[in-house]
């Protein structure tokens, strides 16, 4: 029975997943949403899905189990081979459950997409990302077994590779490719105008509607990924301009400030469970609620360095076009939560606000 439990799991949580996506897509679609609420939707429904999967799988033990049957031992370390597969199929899972709302994503996106392309490029970023959590997930175990520490070695073991191989990690979870000579001639030509300085520039396969544009790497290695769509869709005064916004970010340190903060909150609530120094609970609570004033800070702190990005930028390269690129591409980036008191990102319309009518000037200096 222990595959039959493993593989009903499998299938039942994809086809409940898949079901309510195309469901949730449709009445997006009637309702008539901007395209990123869109995708935030699509995208909180598959995560749903896969969290419910390992859930059903956790909850009847349907991973020991399905080892037991094949002649394997269940505890330690065959265990974290149940791991492995659980994980695979939390992808295969948010896969089926994202492929729910495809056509409904393909009218919404006007956007000629293959269901079989699409639906290998998003299992791989599902397989990526359940492999980094099986990572995080079995280290730990492996510390709290072998160390007997609280954790924090291996967070910020974690913390510093997805530092230092944040670029190798895009490009593991997308398709990507080097620009032939004559892209690559504009693009340096571009980053010029922008001071933009980077190491490596890698194309993300947009699929023709996305605008997506970001720097990743260590300080001397930084590595630039933009869509083709970008590139084919905007003139060069467009793309300097996110550029140069890339750029005043990186001057900026955006990304290391928002990587600092979330391993410190982890260490707090980590620190606070395996120490427990005032009891668990009272610990867990003293703890937890230090790491919630740091994330709003470090949230807070975030936000204020884009607005003055933005305003670095626009003395780069002028106001009204970093303000009209932001504009033109805000229904093609993926904001995630973008603007919500739980993001790092302001959202664009605030920051295209600002942009034009004047009132970050002079908020530069980081």
């Amino acid at each position: 029975m222990a595959p039959v439990t493993f593989a009903g799991a499998l299938v039942g949580v994809s086809l409940l997943g898949a079901g309510w996506s195309r469901l949730s897509a449709g009445r997006l679609e009637r309702r008539d949403v901007s395209v990123q609420r869109f995708r935030q939707r699509v995208r909180s429904n598959w995560l749903y899905a896969a969290v419910l999967f390992v859930g059903v799988v956790w909850w009847t033990n349907a991973d020991r189990a399905l080892l037991a049957a094949v002649g394997l031992q269940t505890d330690w370390p065959w265990a974290a081979l149940g791991w492995a597969l659980t994980g695979v199929g939390a992808a295969v899972v948010a896969t089926v459950s994202y492929m729910g709302a495809f056509p409904v994503a393909r009218r919404v996106r006007d956007a000629d997409m293959g269901a079989g392309t699409v639906a290998a490029k998003m299992f791989r970023y599902h397989l990526v990302v359940a492999a980094l959590v099986f990572c995080v997930v079995t280290v730990l175990h492996v510390e709290f077994r072998v160390l007997e520490t609280s954790g924090l070695i291996t967070l910020l073991a974690f913390a510093a590779a997805a530092y230092a191989f944040s670029a190798p990690l895009v490009g593991v979870s997308q398709t990507t490719a080097v620009p032939d000579d004559a892209t690559r001639e504009r693009l340096d030509r571009l980053c010029d105008r922008a001071s933009l300085s980077v190491s490596r520039i890698r194309l993300l396969d947009g699929g023709g509607h996305r605008s997506d544009h970001l720097v990743r790497g260590p300080v001397g290695r930084k590595t630039l990924f933009l869509t083709d769509s970008l590139l084919d869709r905007y003139d060069d005064e467009t793309v300097s301009a996110l550029l140069a916004v890339d750029a005043a970010r990186l001057g900026r340190f955006v990304y290391e400030l928002r990587l600092f903060t979330v391993t410190a909150v982890a260490g707090l609530v980590v620190w606070g469970v395996g120490r427990s120094p005032f009891g668990l609970l009272p610990s867990l609570l003293a703890f937890a609620g230090t790491g919630v004033i740091l994330l709003v800070t470090g949230e807070y702190a975030s936000k204020r360095l884009i607005y003055r990005a933005d305003e670095a930028a626009a003395e780069r390269v002028g106001r009204a076009a970093v303000a009209d690129a932001l504009a033109a591409t805000a229904d093609e980036v993926d904001p995630g939560r973008a603007g919500s008191r739980l993001s790092f990102e302001p959202s664009l319309a605030s920051r295209i606000e600002r942009l034009r009518d004047g009132s970050g000037a002079g908020e530069t200096d980081a």
